[in-house]
């Protein structure tokens, strides 16, 4: 392989092959019998003149291929960059698109109007976490189909924010699934901290809210059967003659609360019942509990303040 030349050969500029440095090698050529055709002076000049130039001629081929090759590689190098440009911008626009459609598919998608038909009222808006647990067939506390409810979810989907951030958040799930902890982004829809358990509501904010639970169930998908016995659940309680006894609302709220919970959780289990018969064992119960907080209550409104036990000592 020949030496790489780091030089052009055709800026070397001719030696003086006439001057007293080469008169040593006139004198050996015209003596040399391998050049009888070197006789003179002159004739020894030009075949060293003609030896230079033919050797400068090989290097300047030489010289010429390099530049050759050289452009030829940066030429390939060129070409290889934008193709790998190509791909990548190829590759940023593709990308692009699946970030388009999956955007896309994120977009409220957008349903055709009767022109001139309005509405005479505004339905009930459900909570976000109450829509997110109803689809997902988990328990959600009946409070978030009260108006309560309902107002706060108004006033969540008013609160735009430009940014969005990642956060650890406790997420409950209800008394079947338990608590979670998660990193959610700041939108994430998750649990009110408003939100009182169905232990804790009166009969009338059951029956208040039960009619937008029951048409929220249409987002779990429910076939019909379980969504009759939901509504079974709500009209039997309501024609419950334990209604028409003393503190019978009380006791039909803490049967509604135990018996709504324990069928989620024998749902969890594979294991369900039928809500909408109505437990006459569990009634017991819950009538013994009522009637023991009743007792505690009244008992402790008959105990003395502790200082005034104290001012009789």
């Amino acid at each position: 392989m020949a030496e790489h030349l780091d030089f052009d050969p055709a800026k070397i500029p001719a030696p003086d092959f006439a001057g007293e440095t080469y008169a040593f090698m006139r004198t050996a050529l015209i003596a040399d019998a391998n050049t009888p055709e070197v006789s003179t002076n002159e004739l020894a000049i030009q075949c060293l003149k003609e030896q230079w130039e033919a050797h400068i001629g090989g290097l300047k081929a030489q010289y010429q291929t390099q530049l050759q090759e050289a452009e030829t590689l940066r030429e390939q190098n060129r070409q290889e960059a934008t193709a790998a440009e190509d791909l990548a911008e190829a590759e940023k626009q593709e990308k692009e698109k699946e970030l388009l459609k999956e955007a896309e598919k994120k977009r409220l998608p957008i349903y055709s109007f009767q022109k001139g038909l309005g509405v005479d009222s505004i339905p009930l808006q459900l909570h976000p976490y109450a829509k997110k647990m109803m689809t997902a067939r988990k328990y959600v506390p009946l409070w978030y189909f009260l108006p309560d409810a309902a107002t706060e979810a108004k006033e969540r989907t008013k609160e735009s924010l430009d940014t969005n951030h990642l956060q650890f958040a406790v997420e409950d799930d209800g008394p079947v699934a338990g608590s979670t902890i998660s990193l959610v982004g700041s939108h994430s829809v998750r649990a009110s901290p408003n939100a009182i358990p169905d232990s804790q509501l009166s009969w009338p904010q059951v029956t208040r809210a039960k009619s937008a639970f029951l048409n929220a169930l249409q987002l779990g998908t429910w076939p019909d059967a379980f969504i009759a016995m939901f509504a079974g659940f709500y009209s039997n309680m309501d024609m419950h003659r334990e209604l028409q006894e003393q503190d019978g609302d009380r006791v039909m709220a803490h049967y509604h609360a135990e018996m709504r919970l324990a069928w989620y959780d024998a749902m969890e289990r594979k294991d369900p019942f039928d809500l909408s018969i109505i437990s006459d064992g569990v009634l017991r119960e819950s009538r013994l509990q009522i009637a023991k907080q009743k007792q505690e209550k009244s008992l402790k409104g008959m105990s003395p303040p502790l200082h005034q036990n104290r001012d009789h000592i």
